[in-house]
């Protein structure tokens, strides 16, 4: 009879770290893409275009000296 108690109480601590992990998944998944957003929203010539992530899509301003 105890054996199954533990079983089951197994069970719930499991189902608990799945259910915490999986938002914790879901918060860091809501940030990235605010941080995406944020990046495009910005100008391309005001930082380096490595820093947004966007290496494929951003084209540099042309300064004065080129």
């Amino acid at each position: 009879m105890w054996a199954l108690i533990a079983f089951i109480l197994l069970g719930v601590f499991v189902a608990t770290l799945i259910e915490i992990n999986e938002r914790m998944k879901s918060r860091k998944a809501k940030e990235e893409s605010r941080t995406t957003e944020d990046c495009t929203q910005k100008e391309a010539g005001d930082e380096a275009c490595s820093a947004c992530d966007l290496m494929s899509v951003c084209e540099k301003k042309p300064t004065a000296a080129q």
